[in-house]
Protein backbone atom coordinates (compact mmCIF):
# COMPACT_ATOMS: atom_id res chain seq x y z
CA UNK A 1 0.00 0.00 0.00
CA UNK A 2 1.93 3.50 -1.50
CA UNK A 3 0.42 6.70 -0.75
CA UNK A 4 1.76 9.99 -1.71
CA UNK A 5 1.66 13.85 -0.42
CA UNK A 6 0.26 16.66 -3.13
CA UNK A 7 -0.66 19.50 -2.08
CA UNK A 8 -3.42 22.43 -2.59
CA UNK A 9 -3.45 26.19 -2.40
CA UNK A 10 -5.63 29.12 -1.42
CA UNK A 11 -8.47 26.64 -0.82
CA UNK A 12 -11.90 27.06 0.65
CA UNK A 13 -13.60 24.43 1.84
CA UNK A 14 -16.81 26.24 0.44
CA UNK A 15 -15.89 25.12 -2.80
CA UNK A 16 -17.54 22.52 -4.58
CA UNK A 17 -13.75 20.98 -6.45
CA UNK A 18 -10.39 22.08 -5.28
CA UNK A 19 -7.58 21.54 -7.87
CA UNK A 20 -5.06 19.37 -6.51
CA UNK A 21 -1.34 19.83 -7.96
CA UNK A 22 1.87 17.68 -7.53
CA UNK A 23 4.30 15.59 -9.95
CA UNK A 24 3.63 12.03 -10.52
CA UNK A 25 6.13 8.73 -10.05
CA UNK A 26 7.75 9.76 -13.63
CA UNK A 27 8.08 13.52 -12.48
CA UNK A 28 5.68 15.21 -14.54
CA UNK A 29 3.65 17.91 -13.36
CA UNK A 30 -0.23 17.48 -13.13
CA UNK A 31 -3.57 18.62 -11.42
CA UNK A 32 -6.99 16.86 -10.72
CA UNK A 33 -10.15 18.10 -8.85
CA UNK A 34 -10.99 16.88 -5.80
CA UNK A 35 -13.97 17.67 -3.09
CA UNK A 36 -13.08 18.45 -0.01
CA UNK A 37 -14.49 15.72 1.24
CA UNK A 38 -12.98 13.10 -0.78
CA UNK A 39 -9.81 15.08 0.11
CA UNK A 40 -10.69 13.77 4.02
CA UNK A 41 -11.06 10.71 2.64
CA UNK A 42 -8.21 10.12 1.13
CA UNK A 43 -6.05 10.89 4.44
CA UNK A 44 -7.75 8.87 6.46
CA UNK A 45 -7.54 6.00 3.88
CA UNK A 46 -3.61 6.53 3.21
CA UNK A 47 -3.70 5.89 7.36
CA UNK A 48 -3.12 9.82 8.48
CA UNK A 49 -6.61 9.26 10.94
CA UNK A 50 -8.19 12.62 12.23
CA UNK A 51 -4.76 14.13 12.53
CA UNK A 52 -3.41 14.74 9.41
CA UNK A 53 -2.11 17.85 9.83
CA UNK A 54 0.39 16.29 12.71
CA UNK A 55 1.24 13.58 10.16
CA UNK A 56 2.38 16.55 7.51
CA UNK A 57 4.12 18.55 9.74
CA UNK A 58 1.52 21.19 10.02
CA UNK A 59 0.42 20.31 13.84
CA UNK A 60 0.21 23.83 14.90
CA UNK A 61 -2.54 23.86 12.25
CA UNK A 62 -6.61 23.26 12.66
CA UNK A 63 -7.60 20.30 10.95
CA UNK A 64 -10.63 23.06 9.49
CA UNK A 65 -7.87 25.45 8.13
CA UNK A 66 -5.78 21.93 7.15
CA UNK A 67 -8.86 21.00 4.97
CA UNK A 68 -9.26 24.55 2.93
CA UNK A 69 -5.17 24.98 1.91
CA UNK A 70 -2.10 22.83 2.34
CA UNK A 71 -1.18 19.38 2.38
CA UNK A 72 -3.34 16.56 1.30
CA UNK A 73 -2.49 12.91 1.10
CA UNK A 74 -4.25 10.08 -1.30
CA UNK A 75 -4.42 6.66 -1.24
CA UNK A 76 -3.21 5.67 -4.45
CA UNK A 77 -3.47 1.28 -4.71
CA UNK A 78 -4.74 -1.11 -7.40
CA UNK A 79 -7.62 -2.32 -4.68
CA UNK A 80 -8.88 0.99 -4.16
CA UNK A 81 -11.97 0.29 -5.65
CA UNK A 82 -12.66 -2.97 -3.70
CA UNK A 83 -12.70 -0.56 -0.65
CA UNK A 84 -14.95 2.18 -2.04
CA UNK A 85 -17.15 0.11 -4.35
CA UNK A 86 -16.34 2.24 -7.26
CA UNK A 87 -14.90 0.68 -10.81
CA UNK A 88 -11.41 0.53 -11.29
CA UNK A 89 -11.66 2.60 -14.73
CA UNK A 90 -11.09 6.57 -14.79
CA UNK A 91 -14.67 8.52 -14.52
CA UNK A 92 -14.83 10.93 -17.44
CA UNK A 93 -13.65 14.68 -16.71
CA UNK A 94 -16.38 17.85 -16.93
CA UNK A 95 -19.33 18.91 -15.88
CA UNK A 96 -22.35 16.57 -15.65
CA UNK A 97 -24.66 17.05 -18.14
CA UNK A 98 -27.74 17.65 -16.11
CA UNK A 99 -26.73 18.84 -12.55
CA UNK A 100 -30.75 18.97 -11.16
CA UNK A 101 -32.62 15.32 -11.42
CA UNK A 102 -35.75 14.70 -10.45
CA UNK A 103 -36.34 11.44 -8.61
CA UNK A 104 -39.64 9.72 -7.36
CA UNK A 105 -39.93 7.58 -4.38
CA UNK A 106 -42.26 6.02 -2.56
CA UNK A 107 -42.66 6.97 1.19
CA UNK A 108 -41.03 3.74 3.59
CA UNK A 109 -37.98 3.34 5.10
CA UNK A 110 -36.03 1.72 2.36
CA UNK A 111 -35.42 5.82 1.15
CA UNK A 112 -33.34 6.37 3.96
CA UNK A 113 -30.13 6.30 2.05
CA UNK A 114 -31.61 8.40 -0.57
CA UNK A 115 -32.36 10.91 2.33
CA UNK A 116 -28.87 10.78 3.98
CA UNK A 117 -27.47 11.08 0.72
CA UNK A 118 -29.28 14.33 0.06
CA UNK A 119 -29.18 15.90 4.24
CA UNK A 120 -25.38 14.91 4.09
CA UNK A 121 -24.81 16.66 0.82
CA UNK A 122 -23.30 13.34 -0.94
CA UNK A 123 -24.87 14.69 -4.19
CA UNK A 124 -24.16 18.04 -3.47
CA UNK A 125 -20.16 17.24 -3.62
CA UNK A 126 -21.05 14.99 -6.98
CA UNK A 127 -22.13 18.06 -8.22
CA UNK A 128 -25.77 16.92 -8.32
CA UNK A 129 -29.20 18.37 -7.07
CA UNK A 130 -31.55 15.88 -6.28
CA UNK A 131 -35.45 16.43 -6.13
CA UNK A 132 -37.85 14.42 -4.57
CA UNK A 133 -41.43 13.54 -5.84
CA UNK A 134 -43.14 11.27 -3.54
CA UNK A 135 -45.83 8.45 -5.82
CA UNK A 136 -48.21 5.46 -4.34
CA UNK A 137 -46.38 2.85 -5.87
CA UNK A 138 -43.48 1.52 -8.01
CA UNK A 139 -45.78 1.26 -9.97
CA UNK A 140 -46.52 5.13 -10.59
CA UNK A 141 -42.90 5.71 -10.21
CA UNK A 142 -41.78 3.43 -13.57
CA UNK A 143 -44.86 4.91 -15.51
CA UNK A 144 -43.50 8.80 -14.25
CA UNK A 145 -40.04 7.26 -16.21
CA UNK A 146 -41.19 6.19 -18.63
CA UNK A 147 -43.14 9.25 -19.89
CA UNK A 148 -40.24 11.64 -19.13
CA UNK A 149 -41.67 13.16 -15.85
CA UNK A 150 -39.00 11.56 -13.67
CA UNK A 151 -35.35 10.82 -14.71
CA UNK A 152 -34.23 8.03 -11.91
CA UNK A 153 -37.04 5.93 -10.22
CA UNK A 154 -36.78 4.15 -6.69
CA UNK A 155 -39.36 0.69 -6.98
CA UNK A 156 -39.26 -2.81 -6.42
CA UNK A 157 -37.94 -4.85 -9.30
CA UNK A 158 -41.26 -5.81 -10.83
CA UNK A 159 -42.28 -3.00 -12.53
CA UNK A 160 -39.01 -2.33 -13.52
CA UNK A 161 -38.47 -5.52 -15.20
CA UNK A 162 -42.45 -5.85 -16.79
CA UNK A 163 -41.65 -2.70 -18.39
CA UNK A 164 -38.62 -4.14 -19.71
CA UNK A 165 -39.81 -7.31 -20.71
CA UNK A 166 -42.95 -5.88 -22.51
CA UNK A 167 -40.91 -3.20 -24.38
CA UNK A 168 -42.48 -0.59 -22.77
CA UNK A 169 -39.06 1.16 -22.59
CA UNK A 170 -35.16 0.27 -22.24
CA UNK A 171 -34.71 -0.18 -18.53
CA UNK A 172 -31.53 0.28 -16.64
CA UNK A 173 -31.10 -0.50 -13.55
CA UNK A 174 -29.00 2.76 -11.97
CA UNK A 175 -28.54 0.81 -8.52
CA UNK A 176 -29.68 -1.76 -5.66
CA UNK A 177 -31.47 -0.33 -2.63
CA UNK A 178 -32.83 -3.01 0.10
CA UNK A 179 -33.09 -6.49 0.80
CA UNK A 180 -35.42 -8.17 2.93
CA UNK A 181 -35.45 -8.85 6.36
CA UNK A 182 -37.49 -10.31 9.16
CA UNK A 183 -41.01 -8.66 9.96
CA UNK A 184 -39.75 -5.87 7.64
CA UNK A 185 -42.84 -6.64 5.07
CA UNK A 186 -45.54 -8.34 6.75
CA UNK A 187 -49.36 -9.39 6.16
CA UNK A 188 -50.97 -7.27 8.70
CA UNK A 189 -55.26 -8.26 10.15
CA UNK A 190 -57.37 -5.81 11.97
CA UNK A 191 -57.46 -6.11 16.04
CA UNK A 192 -60.19 -8.58 16.10
CA UNK A 193 -59.85 -10.34 12.69
CA UNK A 194 -60.29 -13.49 12.47
CA UNK A 195 -57.93 -14.63 10.05
CA UNK A 196 -55.13 -16.22 11.97
CA UNK A 197 -52.99 -18.99 9.42
CA UNK A 198 -52.25 -19.17 5.75
CA UNK A 199 -55.41 -20.98 4.99
CA UNK A 200 -57.31 -18.41 6.26
CA UNK A 201 -56.87 -15.81 3.44
CA UNK A 202 -57.87 -17.97 0.89
CA UNK A 203 -61.02 -16.15 -0.77
CA UNK A 204 -60.09 -12.78 0.96
CA UNK A 205 -59.24 -9.42 -0.15
CA UNK A 206 -55.63 -8.29 0.51
CA UNK A 207 -54.86 -4.73 0.11
CA UNK A 208 -51.56 -4.19 -1.68
CA UNK A 209 -49.73 -0.89 -2.97
CA UNK A 210 -50.66 -1.67 -6.82
CA UNK A 211 -50.43 -5.02 -8.79
CA UNK A 212 -47.91 -6.91 -10.37
CA UNK A 213 -45.61 -5.88 -8.27
CA UNK A 214 -43.08 -7.13 -5.11
CA UNK A 215 -45.95 -6.48 -2.64
CA UNK A 216 -48.50 -9.25 -4.69
CA UNK A 217 -45.70 -11.63 -5.17
CA UNK A 218 -44.75 -11.94 -1.84
CA UNK A 219 -48.37 -12.17 -0.56
CA UNK A 220 -48.76 -14.90 -3.61
CA UNK A 221 -45.13 -16.64 -2.54
CA UNK A 222 -46.07 -16.67 0.45
CA UNK A 223 -49.66 -18.06 0.89
CA UNK A 224 -48.57 -21.00 -2.20
CA UNK A 225 -45.88 -22.04 0.20
CA UNK A 226 -48.69 -22.80 2.65
CA UNK A 227 -50.29 -24.97 0.14
CA UNK A 228 -53.22 -22.36 0.02
CA UNK A 229 -54.53 -21.39 -3.59
CA UNK A 230 -52.89 -18.18 -3.83
CA UNK A 231 -55.50 -17.42 -7.23
CA UNK A 232 -58.79 -17.24 -4.80
CA UNK A 233 -56.98 -13.90 -3.15
CA UNK A 234 -58.46 -10.99 -4.37
CA UNK A 235 -56.00 -7.93 -4.34
CA UNK A 236 -57.18 -4.46 -3.88
CA UNK A 237 -54.86 -1.44 -4.70
CA UNK A 238 -54.34 1.46 -2.11
CA UNK A 239 -51.71 3.52 -0.78
CA UNK A 240 -49.67 1.97 2.10
CA UNK A 241 -51.07 5.31 4.39
CA UNK A 242 -54.89 4.41 3.27
CA UNK A 243 -54.03 0.28 4.74
CA UNK A 244 -54.86 0.72 8.48
CA UNK A 245 -58.69 2.45 8.03
CA UNK A 246 -59.00 -0.44 4.93
CA UNK A 247 -58.50 -2.68 7.83
CA UNK A 248 -60.75 -1.45 10.12
CA UNK A 249 -63.96 -0.51 7.60
CA UNK A 250 -63.84 -4.31 5.82
CA UNK A 251 -62.67 -2.84 2.55
CA UNK A 252 -59.45 -4.98 3.17
CA UNK A 253 -59.08 -8.31 5.12
CA UNK A 254 -55.65 -8.33 5.33
CA UNK A 255 -52.86 -5.63 4.14
CA UNK A 256 -49.13 -5.90 2.87
CA UNK A 257 -47.29 -3.21 4.51
CA UNK A 258 -43.38 -2.51 5.20
CA UNK A 259 -42.10 -0.75 7.24
CA UNK A 260 -42.53 1.96 8.81
CA UNK A 261 -46.52 1.39 7.99
CA UNK A 262 -46.20 -1.84 9.97
CA UNK A 263 -45.04 -0.05 13.36
CA UNK A 264 -47.57 3.09 12.82
CA UNK A 265 -50.71 0.22 11.87
CA UNK A 266 -49.90 -1.35 14.99
CA UNK A 267 -49.67 1.44 16.91
CA UNK A 268 -52.51 3.35 15.44
CA UNK A 269 -55.30 1.02 14.59
CA UNK A 270 -54.32 -2.10 16.95
CA UNK A 271 -53.67 -3.96 13.97
CA UNK A 272 -51.51 -7.16 14.38
CA UNK A 273 -48.69 -9.60 12.32
CA UNK A 274 -50.70 -12.08 10.48
CA UNK A 275 -47.83 -13.52 8.15
CA UNK A 276 -44.26 -12.61 7.71
CA UNK A 277 -43.31 -12.04 4.55
CA UNK A 278 -39.85 -11.30 4.91
CA UNK A 279 -38.54 -14.79 6.02
CA UNK A 280 -38.23 -18.28 5.09
CA UNK A 281 -37.95 -18.57 1.61
CA UNK A 282 -38.29 -14.75 1.18
CA UNK A 283 -35.29 -13.74 3.43
CA UNK A 284 -32.74 -11.52 1.86
CA UNK A 285 -34.86 -11.04 -1.38
CA UNK A 286 -34.12 -7.98 -3.15
CA UNK A 287 -36.35 -5.26 -2.05
CA UNK A 288 -35.84 -2.30 -4.08
CA UNK A 289 -33.83 -0.10 -6.33
CA UNK A 290 -33.27 2.73 -8.94
CA UNK A 291 -34.04 2.77 -12.33
CA UNK A 292 -33.94 4.86 -15.38
CA UNK A 293 -34.51 4.58 -18.85
CA UNK A 294 -31.09 3.76 -21.24
CA UNK A 295 -32.00 7.30 -23.62
CA UNK A 296 -31.55 8.78 -20.04
CA UNK A 297 -28.65 6.79 -18.63
CA UNK A 298 -26.62 6.81 -22.73
CA UNK A 299 -27.25 10.82 -22.75
CA UNK A 300 -26.33 11.75 -18.88
CA UNK A 301 -24.06 9.14 -17.70
CA UNK A 302 -21.61 11.62 -15.82
CA UNK A 303 -25.13 12.78 -13.85
CA UNK A 304 -25.66 8.78 -13.40
CA UNK A 305 -22.40 7.88 -12.30
CA UNK A 306 -23.05 11.02 -9.73
CA UNK A 307 -25.94 9.69 -8.92
CA UNK A 308 -23.99 6.26 -7.96
CA UNK A 309 -21.85 7.53 -6.21
CA UNK A 310 -23.60 9.62 -3.95
CA UNK A 311 -26.30 7.26 -3.06
CA UNK A 312 -23.46 4.24 -2.90
CA UNK A 313 -21.98 6.16 -0.16
CA UNK A 314 -25.15 7.03 1.91
CA UNK A 315 -26.08 3.07 1.63
CA UNK A 316 -22.73 1.94 3.24
CA UNK A 317 -23.65 4.76 6.30
CA UNK A 318 -26.98 3.35 6.46
CA UNK A 319 -25.45 0.10 8.34
CA UNK A 320 -25.41 2.52 11.18
CA UNK A 321 -28.96 2.74 12.51
CA UNK A 322 -28.15 5.76 14.27
CA UNK A 323 -27.58 7.53 11.13
CA UNK A 324 -31.22 7.40 9.30
CA UNK A 325 -33.18 6.75 12.72
CA UNK A 326 -34.15 10.14 12.93
CA UNK A 327 -35.40 10.61 9.14
CA UNK A 328 -38.78 10.68 9.54
CA UNK A 329 -39.24 13.53 6.51
CA UNK A 330 -39.99 11.54 3.88
CA UNK A 331 -41.88 8.44 5.71
CA UNK A 332 -44.19 11.10 7.58
CA UNK A 333 -43.71 9.21 10.71
CA UNK A 334 -43.00 10.55 14.19
CA UNK A 335 -39.68 10.15 16.27
CA UNK A 336 -41.39 7.43 18.74
CA UNK A 337 -41.96 5.21 15.39
CA UNK A 338 -39.01 5.55 13.78
CA UNK A 339 -37.65 4.48 16.99
CA UNK A 340 -39.35 0.60 16.52
CA UNK A 341 -39.32 0.68 12.73
CA UNK A 342 -37.53 -2.41 11.84
CA UNK A 343 -35.00 -2.09 8.73
CA UNK A 344 -34.38 -3.72 5.71
CA UNK A 345 -30.79 -4.53 4.58
CA UNK A 346 -29.30 -2.01 2.89
CA UNK A 347 -26.72 -2.46 -0.02
CA UNK A 348 -26.35 -0.83 -3.32
CA UNK A 349 -24.61 -3.56 -5.63
CA UNK A 350 -26.20 -4.90 -8.41
CA UNK A 351 -25.97 -8.70 -8.26
CA UNK A 352 -27.64 -10.29 -11.25
CA UNK A 353 -28.02 -13.80 -9.06
CA UNK A 354 -30.85 -12.39 -6.29
CA UNK A 355 -32.12 -10.20 -8.57
CA UNK A 356 -33.10 -13.57 -10.59
CA UNK A 357 -35.23 -14.76 -7.82
CA UNK A 358 -37.73 -12.06 -8.74
CA UNK A 359 -37.46 -12.96 -12.12
CA UNK A 360 -38.55 -16.72 -10.95
CA UNK A 361 -41.16 -15.33 -8.78
CA UNK A 362 -42.40 -13.24 -11.20
CA UNK A 363 -42.40 -16.60 -13.87
CA UNK A 364 -43.90 -18.64 -11.36
CA UNK A 365 -47.08 -16.52 -10.38
CA UNK A 366 -47.70 -15.19 -14.18
CA UNK A 367 -46.18 -12.22 -14.16
CA UNK A 368 -43.53 -13.26 -17.02
CA UNK A 369 -44.80 -15.79 -19.50
CA UNK A 370 -41.03 -16.64 -19.93
CA UNK A 371 -37.73 -15.89 -17.68
CA UNK A 372 -35.66 -12.83 -18.63
CA UNK A 373 -32.03 -12.22 -18.14
CA UNK A 374 -31.63 -9.23 -15.49
CA UNK A 375 -28.26 -8.85 -16.63
CA UNK A 376 -28.05 -6.50 -19.44
CA UNK A 377 -30.26 -4.06 -17.38
CA UNK A 378 -27.73 -3.76 -14.38
CA UNK A 379 -25.22 -0.70 -14.79
CA UNK A 380 -21.81 -0.91 -13.60
CA UNK A 381 -20.56 0.84 -10.53
CA UNK A 382 -19.66 4.21 -11.37
CA UNK A 383 -15.88 4.80 -12.17
CA UNK A 384 -13.50 6.50 -9.41
CA UNK A 385 -13.18 9.76 -9.54
CA UNK A 386 -9.93 11.26 -11.36
CA UNK A 387 -6.89 11.02 -9.26
CA UNK A 388 -3.64 11.79 -9.69
CA UNK A 389 -0.58 9.97 -8.26
CA UNK A 390 2.08 12.44 -7.24
CA UNK A 391 5.50 13.00 -5.60
CA UNK A 392 5.93 16.57 -3.77
CA UNK A 393 7.79 19.18 -5.70
CA UNK A 394 10.78 20.51 -5.01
Amino acid sequence: MTSHLVWTSGIDRSLSRIPVRGRDLAGRAGQTWWTPARLERGLCQAGFGAEPARILGVSSMPRRVLSAAFAVAALLVSGCSAITGESSDPAPSGPLEKSRINVAILPTVEIAPLQLAIRNGFFREEGLDVNVTIAGSGQQTVEGMVNGQYDIVYSTYPPLILAHSKRIADVKIVAGNSYAAPRTAMLMKRKDSPLNTAADVAHKKVAVTAKGTLAELMVRSAIATQNVDHKSITFVEMPFPDMPTALNDGRADAAMMVEPFVTAAERSVGASPLLDLASGPLNDLPFTGFGATGTFVNANPKTVEAFQRGLARATDASSDRTKIEPLPEFAKIDKDVAALTRLPVFRANLDPIPIQRIVKLMTDFGLLKEPVDVTPLLLKPPPARPRTTATPQN
